[in-house]
């Protein structure tokens, strides 16, 4: 794969930023060529993080996720175990900050993508004939999401789920330490994907893009245009002026021809 990557980090009309994101294009090349087991095969690694109650959550996930996953990677873990392990340690880590965030996050590996993801940020691929959502939204229209919550004795005051009167609308994040006891849980969904010639982009972006722009409609804007730049900078304009999209926004678009 020829990747090209573009970015988009533009706080929009919030009079605050909390949004954060990471990217390497050559993910712990430093330490995997002292590997003979992992030396020369092409590794990526990325995610977007969408912090409230501040943006301490979002960029200590943002600095710090990816060398945790690394070293349980390296350690022996499979893909899979590693998100797990990594989600749960980096929630455990912000217990005692009271703000949260949620992830998602793409490792790319030998043409195959895996994915993990809290919140409802969102990855897509897009192909010359469609799209596939690779995770899954944690909100309370989820109906899985819902009956945890209500299991655990939340309150539903939708969109939120409710504490004593205070709410969260995602329903699986990294921290939030005081609304863990109504059931919101740091575990991800996983995911994985081959990727195939007909795949042209990656796109992982918070709900700043998908609660104005329906996966459709990214589709249709990105089936437009042969360089992820293009992509993400029509994207933005749509979301921050054509359609006065109000919240924070972060779009990494990876060319992957």
């Amino acid at each position: 794969m020829n990747i090209k990557p573009a970015i988009v980090l533009e706080q929009g009309r919030r009079p605050y930023m909390e949004d954060a994101y990471f990217l390497d294009l050559d993910f712990g090349k430093k330490i995997r060529l002292r590997s003979q087991l992992w030396r020369g095969k092409e590794w990526i690694f990325g995610g977007v993080y969408d912090g409230h109650n501040g943006k301490e959550a979002a960029e200590y996930a943002a600095n710090n996720l990816h060398k945790k996953f690394l070293k349980i990677l390296l350690g022996g873990a499979e893909i899979k175990d590693a998100f797990v392990k990594t989600y749960q340690e980096i929630s455990d880590e912000l217990r005692y900050q009271d703000a949260g965030t949620c992830a998602a996050n793409f490792f790319v590996k030998d043409k195959k993508i895996y994915v993990a993801n809290v919140g409802d940020a969102r990855i897509l691929t897009i192909s010359r004939s469609g799209f596939h959502q690779l995770t899954i939204d944690h909100r309370l229209d989820n109906l899985d999401e819902r009956e945890r919550i209500q299991a655990m004795g939340g309150e539903i005051e939708y969109p939120y789920a409710a504490r004593d009167g205070q709410g969260l609308m995602p329903t699986r994040t990294l921290g939030d330490e005081y609304f863990k006891p109504i059931g919101i849980i740091a575990t991800p969904d996983i995911n994985e994907y081959i990727v195939s010639d007909n795949d042209i982009y990656l796109i992982a972006a918070t709900d700043g893009l998908f609660d104005v722009m329906t996966n459709e409609e990214v589709l249709e804007v990105s089936q437009k245009f042969d360089n992820p730049n293009d992509v993400a900078q029509t994207l933005k304009a749509q979301v921050l002026q054509n359609r006065e999209g109000g919240d924070n926004l972060t779009i990494i678009v990876l060319g992957l021809q």
